[in-house]
């Protein structure tokens, strides 16, 4: 069930390139969060209606009763939210999504660039604790861009993370599908999680149909709801030749059954 609740903030600070990192006490959220479950943040007061919509953000990590969020910094809305402290509260709506990973495989290769990364840390994180197998891919244009690199090591997830920059300036260079089709065949009933970039995703997904496996995408949409009601964030479903609500049948899609 989501919930409209102020947060306090525990933490709000910068990272590095754009990104931030914003940690809520929001024993709630925490308590109903799934991997890819998102919420909707207002970094403005209830009084002030500039900007007017909330942004949404997924929930990267969950401590206790906190909630991690990791954002990056474009415009108005998030600038918004760089401006809160820690002690301020903050309104979230939350936990959203109703779509999630299927969690019947035996290996998963999860796929994320860029601040998309975030969209995917809450599912490794509860694949380590299930004891699943999993390879994880983080790919960024040039390192700055690595928000998630200390999270990756105060978690343990070293050995558990190929690390792509297209520059070259840390780990492998190249792109996130540069070794993916050797990953993804190397073990038996493998599933693919992607989420980042539109291009990118898109470009995993065909990967994955040629060589016939699962993917499953976590999509990244503008939103204004939330939750179903405007209508706002939909990709077509090419089976049913109709239109899904990301926030609402999503996040989370079968690759093969939308238009990317």
């Amino acid at each position: 069930m989501a919930l409209d609740i102020k947060c306090e903030i525990v933490e709000n600070r910068f990272i590095s390139g754009i990104t931030w990192l914003l940690r809520l006490k929001a024993p709630e959220i925490a308590k109903e969060a799934k991997p890819a479950s998102f919420v909707m943040i207002r970094g403005v007061e209830d009084y002030q209606y500039d900007p007017l919509l909330r942004r949404a953000f997924a929930i990267a990590d969950i401590d206790g009763d906190d909630i991690l969020i990791f954002y990056d910094v474009y415009g108005k809305g998030t600038k918004a939210i760089t401006e809160k402290k820690a002690g301020e509260t903050i309104s979230v709506l939350g936990a959203l999504g109703n779509n999630f990973f299927p969690e019947d495989y035996d290996h998963y290769v999860l796929v994320g660039g860029g601040i998309g990364f975030a969209g995917l840390s809450l599912l490794m994180k509860d694949l380590k604790q299930k004891g699943k197998s999993f390879t994880a891919i983080y790919g960024v244009r040039r390192k700055e861009q690595l928000s998630m690199l200390d999270w990756i090591k105060e978690n343990g997830f070293e050995n558990d993370v190929i690390i792509y920059t297209e520059d070259g300036s840390y780990g492998k260079k190249g792109l996130v599908t540069e070794d993916l089709e050797k990953i993804a065949t190397k073990h038996h009933n493998t599933m693919l999680a992607v989420c980042g970039p539109h291009g990118m995703m898109k470009a995993v997904a065909n990967l994955a149909k040629e060589i016939d496996i699962p993917c499953y995408v976590s999509l990244e949409s503008r939103m204004a709801c939330g939750f179903g009601i405007c209508i706002g964030c939909v990709v077509k479903d090419t089976e049913k030749d109709s239109y899904v609500r990301v926030c609402y049948e999503g996040p989370v899609f079968d690759a093969s059954k939308i238009e990317l």
